[in-house]
């Protein structure tokens, strides 16, 4: 059955959609199980970790018990000879190391249990040594907590064991706080305490505060910075999912008190989910067949819905690209269709509209070039008449004949005819006219030169009385100005294709505001106070501007007392054309 309307397509779009719920429930039951059975393996390694903390607690108090001396007489007494420097009484010193010995195997993994003179000496279970006592006493500070007790380590002891070591002030008077009371722990006792299989991978290890491995099944790790140790806000061992070289782990911790250390037990993700792969696989089996479906029908319907909005999508692109040729040719009777009937009209009304714009905008830049023009005849026929006239008065007849004379010929070339373009080589005549008439009128106190680079520019054209507004400039803007006699130069040349003529004077100059506000006016980049301002620049600009666009017209470059050059550029035009 066709299918005639949009809202028909989007009900048959919107049942398909319909089945996702069932994929979403499916995924909700997986969800579930697998927070239920997240939840049971954090209950147990949290008991499990908790446990072996108190574990870990009960030991170390048993080993600190075992420190507590608050006053021992052979002890005081071998304290006195050592500030005597007499350590050779063997009675003292052998009555302590049987004390030592008894007290070493009171608890199990007690390696070695001592007394540390301040002047380095170490009596021990194992006998009498020195040590380094400045080294030592750092270490002991840096860990020293609660009650002066400190556990050091791990580390290796003499008899190349892996152990740490717990350390008690001796309380006595007569120690004067320079002894201390220790015992070193094999790291194995910790192992036994941690003792607990979680699966093929899982293990559990013990770290200071600052992440540093106290125990580790890995013996080579002890003393590092454990892997799962974070830095920053979060510092410390944080409970749940932690990623390590593209594996994932499950973590759970629990404080040991009386050491500060944290007890990690670690469970790889992997065999974590094992026991979800089953379900895993019938979940993801079904999920499948259902996107396949619906994959299935959506690329079915979503190509009848879209293909004929593609198509009106990539004409209308085209007619955004100026490309108004195009057209549509609607099938069947909905809403895209009755689009694209529209869409034909709109396209027919704009060309229309675009015809009638082209013909408005050429008739109005014709009106535009026209009204320029005509600005430009008057100012010169004024001062022309007022040169004549001044010739006439004074009775300088003949020169007044000249320049009626020069006048007639300029008159000749600016007419053209009615042309809008003129040939180069009259433009220049032109300009050679008037600035004859004008070297007449000022009594020669300036001379001119006109200089072409190329004869081949002479056959180009260029919209006529362009230059004769510039060279009027340089005479009452630049020579007269200053005062003294000066020089006009109008030079003519082809740079990339483009034709640049520069009118040069050396009078006197412009300011650097006022040049760059000519300037700023000549690009349009600040608003006219009147009508009259830089009259003659801007007509030429503006001229120049409407026939071949802003990228040509007029820039001024002037230094104060030196001079001033308007640049001109003009495109090269080939004939007559006014186009």
């Amino acid at each position: 059955m066709e299918i005639h309307t949009i809202r028909t397509k989007l009900i048959i779009s919107f049942l398909v959609i319909a089945l996702l719920p069932l994929s979403m429930m499916t995924l909700f039951s997986y969800q579930t199980y697998f927070r239920g059975l997240l939840h049971r393996v954090s209950e147990y390694s949290q008991e499990v970790v908790n446990r072996m903390a108190r574990d870990l607690d009960e030991y170390f108090l048993d080993i600190e018990a075992l420190l507590t001396k608050e006053q021992d007489f052979y002890i005081d007494q071998l304290i006195k000879l050592v500030q005597g420097n007499d350590f050779n009484n063997r009675k003292y010193v052998f009555r302590i190391w049987e004390d030592l010995n008894n007290l070493q195997r009171v608890k199990p993994g007690v390696e070695e249990i001592s007394v540390i003179f301040s002047n380095g000496n170490r009596l021990s279970s194992y006998g009498l040594y020195t040590m380094d006592y400045s080294a030592f006493f750092q270490e002991y500070q840096a860990a020293s907590g609660r009650g002066g007790v400190a556990i050091i380590g791990p580390r290796r002891n003499f008899l190349n064991r892996s152990v740490v070591t717990m350390v008690k002030p001796y309380a006595s008077p007569t120690a004067g706080g320079q002894l201390y009371l220790s015992a070193d722990i094999n790291l194995e006792r910790l192992a036994s305490i941690t003792d607990v299989k979680l699966g093929e991978n899982g293990y559990i290890f013990v770290a200071d505060e600052r992440g540093r491995l106290i125990y580790h099944p890995e013996e080579e790790q002890l003393g590092t910075i454990s892997c799962f140790f974070q830095s920053g806000a979060t510092q410390g061992f944080v409970d749940g999912f932690s990623d390590l070289d593209e594996e994932s782990y499950f973590l759970t911790t629990a404080q040991s008190p009386v050491t500060g250390w944290t007890v990690v037990s670690v469970v790889d993700a992997d065999e974590f989910g094992a026991e979800l792969q089953p379900i895993q696989r019938v979940t993801l089996w079904v999920i499948f067949l259902i996107l396949a479906g619906v994959v299935f029908l959506s690329i079915y319907l979503s190509h009848a819905l879209s293909r004929p909005i593609k198509d009106l999508q990539d004409l209308t692109r085209r007619a955004a690209n100026n490309e108004l040729s195009v057209h549509i040719e609607p099938q069947g009777n909905d809403e895209i269709a009755l689009l694209g009937h529209s869409f034909n009209k709109m396209i027919s009304r704009i060309q229309e509209l675009m015809a009638e714009n082209v013909k408005e905008q050429e008739m109005l830049r014709k009106l535009e070039m026209e009204s320029l023009d005509n600005q430009i005849k008057p100012h010169f026929i004024y001062n022309t008449l007022d040169l004549i006239i001044g010739q006439l008065e004074s009775n300088q007849t003949e020169e007044a004949s000249y320049i009626i004379e020069a006048l007639g010929s300029f008159f000749r070339l600016s007419l053209s005819k009615g042309k809008e373009t003129v040939p180069i080589a009259s433009e220049v005549e032109h300009v050679r006219n008037y600035l004859f008439i004008q070297q007449l009128r000022h009594g020669r106190e300036y001379q001119y030169e006109i200089k072409i680079e190329e004869e081949g520019i002479l056959s180009k054209y260029i919209p006529r009385l362009l230059l004769q507004p510039l060279v009027e400039n340089a005479i009452y803007h630049g020579i007269l100005r200053a005062g003294r006699e000066g020089k006009i130069t109008v030079f003519g040349y082809q740079k990339t294709g483009d034709i640049y003529f520069e009118i040069q004077d050396d009078g006197m100059g412009i300011e650097p505001a006022k040049l760059q506000d000519i300037n700023e006016v000549l690009r349009g980049q600040r608003r006219l106070q009147n009508d009259r301002e830089y009259f003659g620049l801007r007509n030429v600009n503006t001229r120049a501007q409407l026939r071949f666009g802003p990228d040509y017209g007029v820039v001024l470059k002037s230094e104060l007392n030196r001079g001033t050059t308007a640049i001109l550029r003009i495109p090269a035009l080939e004939g007559d054309s006014n186009v």
